[in-house]
């Protein structure tokens, strides 16, 4: 029986509606894969299809404010691998065997990498150019053709590396990490800027993963150099400082190293920057060369939760822990500059004179009795010299730095100001400078006693940082002004500068006036023979500054730290320098005999490399030196009136009646009034001076000693040295050693004073 009209209709309209509804579902179906799987599906095929290796980014370079560079990348070599090729046509135990030797790594380290399930691995990041060489050969079919096949799967990729030539200023330029990211200092602070950005290589592959042997096409996403930051420190003042910081922790066995900077008061530019003893950036986990000085000084460090207690170095050297070299490595990259705090002591008087003459609680004539203490509430507090100053000017305390002078000037003050003075001076924050790592002060908030006024009005019951002080010394001695300090200059790429960083006022503190008055007796605190400063000193350069010995931890333990902070040309200051020394482990620690030297000498190479001339006073007679002339072949009465001419005297050894020889020879230059000698006939032996040792001795009896044996004398190093009470710290030639005669001995001296 055939259907009905209705039945095929109806059975028409259920066959639509299923075909309608399959259509619908692959229709679903496909906008499901293409519109909300269709990115991702891309990407998977794009992975299956193509290989990936990255251009990492040149990071930007980093100068000091001359162009030098002070840090730049390079391009190297990382050694990649597809495990995939090397599954399909290589040989995985060739590759290890051949490649461990070449890259100094375990064969099985490398086999693991090579046979991972994956498409990219990296062998060995950044290798040096022998080991590039090496692998060239051992893929280069020209060598070894079987080897060359069996290292199918090994590439190379592109890659940079860190390079810091100068090795200066660690603990400034920092260091970067394995995967060229910024780890300390600039580096880490201005990461962003430096980084650039990594580029790729994509390369065609078959499904299974394995590169085409024909490549169809490379596709290049070039790479983006990162900006380059120019810094405001110069590298030859940053070289004379750690020169003298290197010095400073030999001669003197800082327990706790030093640290300095010098800087600009009148921009807030920080020249140069250093802690010693201090890393190798091009090696910063190398704890080789800091765990030496560790050794050297004898460290021993009982159970602290200090984080910056020096690690005890007793632990096997062959094989110390992991706690050791961490904790090591923690106090090697510790930036003392910036990052500890301290009684700055006597140095703080400045603050302190300052804020009196500000105030008008004192004028240049007020007078003070120091009988060696001063009663305050209850308490006795004695001066650094407790037989006493007797009756002095406000001008000569500050030259003597008596803690009763300025201990009467903190209670004049009285809390409220004294506070108001010590917040104006940037002394209870940050100063912000571009470093990471600074620490915040240790100060009294809320309302001080006469024995805290007494007591911090000298630089003790608080601590603040070494860059804090600078700063605000840099006030009173630039006009009154609070300058931001700052360690960059400028932030620069191929096109030019992006950033600058100018100087910023942040606040004026004192009046111009009391500017100069302050400067005025500075000065004399290093050019007087009998102030504190004075081992300062040095000749033709108007130099300003005021010493510090603090007291450090349990009072009685006899723990100090020495100091000095100076500043020039006094009248003008273009520089000012702050010289610290922690935990000096000689007999005297005082900050006027050991810490001065140094600045002073500081000074002077940085004044001389800035090009400015000396200029001396009435009272000044500069060293002269005279080229000593060629008097040979010559008859001897010629020769005597020759040298005479030059203000040299003579000695004559021989009968002959012509100069056959000379000591010192022609050309050498000598201090006027030094001795040639001269020989008539020929020496058969060398004749030879034994060096005597004048260490202890005063300028005469030095002078006359080298005299007696036929040596010529030199003064050496800064400082008053031939005002009474120097005495010889040491000389350019030690002791015992034999030499020509007339041969220079130069001789540095020193003066004993306390701050």
């Amino acid at each position: 029986m055939k259907p009905s009209l209705n039945e095929i209709k109806k059975r028409t309209v259920v066959m639509v509606l299923i075909v309608t509804a399959l259509l619908a579902a692959l229709v679903m179906r496909v906008a499901y894969w293409q519109i909300i799987r269709g990115d991702e599906l891309s990407e998977k095929a794009k992975a299956q299809q193509q290989g990936s290796s990255i251009i990492t980014a040149s990071r930007g370079s980093i100068y000091d404010r001359n162009g030098k560079v002070l840090a730049e990348s390079a391009s190297v070599n990382t050694l990649i691998c597809n495990p995939e090729d090397i599954r399909e046509n290589g040989n995985a135990d060739i590759i290890a065997s051949e490649l461990a030797p070449v890259l100094d790594m375990e064969e099985e380290e490398i086999k693991t990498i090579i046979t991972k399930s994956s498409r990219y691995q990296v062998i060995k990041k950044r290798i040096s150019n022998e080991e590039t060489e090496a692998v060239k050969q051992l893929l280069d079919s020209d060598v070894n053709e079987e080897t060359a096949e069996a290292f199918t799967g090994i590439y190379f990729e592109d890659d940079s590396k860190r390079y810091y030539p100068f090795n200066i200023a660690a603990h400034i330029l920092g260091f970067t990490g394995y995967d060229n990211n910024g780890i300390q200092g600039i580096e880490l602070t201005f990461d962003d800027e430096l980084m650039g950005r990594n580029g790729s290589v994509e390369t065609n592959q078959n499904a299974d993963g394995t590169t085409l042997k024909e490549q169809q096409e490379e596709y290049l996403t070039s790479a983006a150099k990162g900006n380059d930051v120019v810094l405001t420190i110069d590298e030859t003042i940053q070289h004379f400082l750690e020169k003298y910081l290197e010095e400073a922790v030999q001669e003197y066995e800082l327990k706790e190293g030093g640290a300095g900077i010098v800087m600009n008061p009148k921009t807030g530019e920080i020249l140069a920057m250093s802690t010693k003893p201090d890393f190798d950036s091009n090696s910063p986990y190398d704890i080789e060369q800091f765990q030496k000085y560790a050794v050297d000084f004898e460290y021993e460090t009982e159970e602290s939760d200090d984080p910056n207690a020096t690690p005890s170095p007793t632990e096997d050297p062959e094989n110390p822990s992991d706690e050791y070299i961490a904790a090591m490595r923690n106090k090697m990259w510790w930036n003392k500059a910036i990052s500890d705090t301290y009684e700055p002591g006597s140095t703080f008087k400045i603050i302190t004179a300052a804020a009196a003459l500000e105030e008008n609680v004192v004028d240049l004539d007020s007078t003070f009795y120091c009988p060696g203490y001063k009663i305050v509430a209850d308490r006795k507090i004695s001066c650094a010299n407790t037989n006493g100053h007797g009756a002095e000017t406000f001008v000569e305390g500050v030259q003597n730095s008596c803690n009763p002078v300025f201990m009467e000037l903190g209670l004049r003050l009285g809390s409220d100001k004294f506070m108001e003075y010590f917040t104006a001076f940037g002394l209870t924050e940050k100063t912000d400078v571009e470093l990471g790592g600074e620490s915040s002060s240790i100060y009294y908030h809320d309302t001080m006693s006469e024995v805290d006024i007494a007591t911090s009005s000298f630089g003790q019951g608080f601590q603040i940082t070494p860059i804090q002080l600078i700063t605000a010394v840099s006030a009173v001695i630039n006009g009154g002004e609070r300058m931001q300090p700052h360690i960059v200059k400028e932030i620069r790429n191929s096109n030019g500068v992006i950033k600058t960083y100018e100087p910023e006022v942040v606040s004026r503190v004192i009046s111009e006036e009391t500017s100069q008055t302050m400067r005025e007796i500075l000065e004399s605190v290093v050019s007087l023979p009998t102030a504190t400063g004075k081992n300062a000193y040095v000749k033709g350069y108007r130099i300003g500054g005021k010493t510090g010995t603090s007291e450090k931890g349990d009072r009685d333990e006899g723990k100090r730290i020495a100091s000095f902070i100076g500043f020039a040309p006094a009248n003008d200051p273009e520089i000012i320098c702050l010289i610290i020394l922690d935990e000096p482990q000689v007999e005297n620690k005082y900050g006027g005999t050991i810490a001065a030297p140094i600045a002073g000498e500081l000074i002077e190479d940085i004044l001389d490399y800035l090009g400015f001339e000396k200029q001396y006073t009435e009272d000044e007679e500069p060293d002269v030196k005279v080229e000593v002339p060629d008097v040979r072949d010559v008859s001897v009465d010629e020769a005597k009136t020759t040298i005479a001419d030059s203000n040299l005297y003579v000695t004559v050894k021989g009968k002959g009646d012509t100069v056959v020889d000379q000591l010192p020879k022609p050309g050498v230059m000598l201090a006027e009034e030094s001795t040639v000698i001269l020989y008539t006939e020929e020496q058969e032996e060398e004749e030879t001076v034994t060096v005597p040792n004048l260490i202890g001795m005063s300028v005469s009896d030095a002078k006359y000693t080298l005299e007696l044996r036929g040596l010529n004398f030199e003064v050496a190093g800064a400082g008053h040295s031939e005002a009474s009470g120097a005495y010889a710290v040491s000389q350019s030639v030690e002791a015992g050693e034999k030499v020509s005669p007339a041969t220079v001995i130069g001789v540095e001296f020193r003066q004993v004073t306390s701050d």
